[in-house]
C-alpha cells in the first residue's frame, strides 16, 4: 500500500560574529523516482533570498541561497509532500551463484559502478580490523549475503549519537563500537565493497511513526547492486530492508556526496548549527469516495 508523507526540514545557524557574505547549498529535497512522487516542494529562509537550484553530479536537486546581507542568525526550512510506493519484490535465485559472481566480476559492472566499489577516507579499513570483515562464502547468493551483512553490522555497533561526527572513519567506528546511521552505513559500504559488491550511500528520511533509530534527523542507509535486479536498500542501523517507511533524498559514494548542508561564508569566530526534521504520515484520499 502507498504511503503519503508531509516532510519538514529545518535548520538554524548562529554565528559569533556577523557573516558578511554567504552561500549555502542544501541537499535535502526527496528525490523523484519510480517509488516516490514529490509534490508541493517549497523553501523559505530568514534572509528573504529567492535562491536558485541545480542538479548535482548524481542528478539530485540542490537548493542554493546566496546573500551579501550581514547576519548573525540564519534559518532555512523545506516543506514537501511525498507519496511512497512499496519496493519492487526481490526474487532470490533468479540467477545461480556462479552467474551472479560472473556479473560482479565483469568489466561492465566495474565500469558502470566503479564509484561504488572504491574505498576512500571514510571507508578504508585498517588491515588489523580485517578479522571483523564478513566475507561471502562460496555458494551463497548476493542477496542472502547482504542480509547477513546487515545483521553483522547491526550487532557490531551500539547506536550512540555522542562519540562520532561527520568526519568519523570506519577505523574509529570499529574502535568505538558505537555510532550513528552514517557510521553503520560506511561500515556496511566497506565490507560490501571488499566483497566486490557495488554499494552506495543513501540519505533521506524515516517514517517517525515507526520508532526506528535515526528518525529524529536525516537518516542514512545503503543501496546495494543485485545482479540483473538492480539496486535494493539495506538499513544496518535498524537491521531492516528498506520499505515504504524510507524516503530517499540522494545517493553517492559516501557521506561527502550527500551532506545535507554545505556553505562558504565570510565571517570569523565560532558558529552553531541546530536542525531537525518532521516526517508525518498523512492519509491518502480515495478518489472513489
Amino acid at each position: 500500500m502507498n504511503k503519503l508523507y508531509q516532510i519538514v526540514y529545518h535548520t538554524h545557524n548562529s554565528y559569533e560574529t556577523p557573516v558578511k557574505e554567504a552561500t549555502f547549498a542544501f541537499l535535502v529535497a526527496p528525490s523523484q523516482d519510480a517509488l516516490q512522487t514529490v509534490s508541493n516542494l517549497s523553501y523559505t529562509n530568514s534572509l528573504g533570498e529567492e535562491g536558485y537550484q541545480y542538479r548535482n553530479p548524481f542528478g539530485f536537486l540542490v537548493k542554493c541561497i546566496r546573500s551579501t546581507k550581514s547576519f548573525k542568525e540564519f534559518e532555512f526550512t523545506m516543506t514537501v509532500q511525498v507519496e511512497k510506493k512499496p519496493n519492487t519484490f526481490i526474487s532470490n535465485g533468479l540467477l545461480s551463484v556462479e552467474q551472479e559472481q560472473e556479473i560482479l566480476a565483469s568489466r561492465k559492472t566495474f565500469i558502470d559502478h566503479h564509484l561504488y566499489l572504491g574505498l576512500n577516507t571514510y571507508t578504508t579499513l585498517n588491515p588489523a580490523y580485517h578479522n571483523q570483515v564478513l566475507f561471502r562464502p562460496e555458494g551463497q547468493s548476493v542477496f542472502d549475503f547482504l542480509q547477513r551483512l546487515n545483521g553483522h553490522i547491526y550487532s557490531m555497533l551500539t547506536f550512540d549519537p555522542e562519540p562520532t561526527h561527520v568526519h568519523t572513519t570506519v577505523n574509529e567506528v570499529v574502535q568505538l563500537g558505537r555510532g550513528v546511521c552514517q557510521d553503520y552505513t560506511h561500515l556496511f559500504l566497506t565490507m560490501a565493497r571488499l566483497n566486490k559488491i557495488p554499494c552506495r550511500y543513501v540519505s533521506g528520511y524515516l517514517n517517525q511513526g515507526g520508532e526506528l533509530a535515526g528518525s529524529a534527523v536525516m537518516h542514512a542507509w545503503v543501496e546495494a547492486f543485485l545482479p540483473q535486479q538492480g539496486w535494493f536498500g539495506f538499513d544496518p542501523t535498524n537491521n531492516l530492508l528498506t520499505d515504504v517507511n524510507y524516503i530517499k533524498a540522494a545517493h553517492g559514494a559516501d557521506y561527502s556526496d550527500c551532506s545535507p548542508i554545505k556553505g562558504v561564508l565570510r565571517t570569523r569566530g565560532e558558529h552553531k548549527t541546530e536542525y531537525g526534521v518532521k516526517v508525518i504520515p498523512a492519509p491518502i484520499e480515495d478518489d472513489n469516495q
